[in-house]
């Protein structure tokens, strides 16, 4: 969709409906959804930002997540090693981190922690991880991580816990 076009969901939901070129539809689909998102967001008074760095160094988690927290409102960009998130900490700003535990190495996660807490320390950071264990467990509250969620992580409890999250820490800004 050409940049210079209104947003308006309802434009937008217009078009759609009129539209039979099928690439054309699904560029107009997903703008009418991030439309949608920005309305809901200011329907809801949402007073924070929600942009999410999502690390993970496995390909079908990056693929299928980023979507999934896209239509829950949150602007995700993903990462699938530590060099590549570490970068993208340093060049952009994020509300919160969602990071695998295990991005290659065992508790590599906490490295990209360490530079988030350093470089952005009001971000809400949180690991997932499919090897859940008592000393991670441990570390994680050493790190001061917000919140740690064991893989598979129910979508719902996932988002309601970012949106706790970052609601908590935009009242105590």
């Amino acid at each position: 969709m050409v940049q210079d076009k209104p947003r308006d969901w309802k434009t937008l939901a217009q078009h759609a409906s009129k539209e039979e070129d099928p690439e054309k539809l699904l560029s107009l689909v997903n703008e009418l959804n991030a439309a949608l998102g920005e309305r809901v967001n200011q329907i809801r008074g949402r007073q924070y930002s929600r942009s999410l760095l999502f690390v993970d160094d496995e390909a079908t988690i990056r693929l299928t997540l980023p979507p999934i927290l896209q239509q829950h409102g949150f602007d995700v960009q993903a990462a699938s090693n530590v060099p590549e998130a570490l970068d993208m900490i340093e060049n952009h700003r994020f509300d919160i981190l969602l990071s695998d535990l295990n991005i290659g190495e065992p508790g590599d996660g906490f490295k990209v922690v360490r530079a988030m807490r350093k470089a952005q320390p009001k971000c809400v950071t949180i690991l997932l991880t499919g090897y859940p264990a008592f000393d991670t467990a441990v570390e994680a509250i050493h790190h001061e991580v917000d919140d740690y969620v064991v893989k598979p992580a129910d979508i719902d409890y996932l988002v309601r816990i970012m949106n706790q999250k970052l609601a908590t820490r935009s009242k105590s800004s």
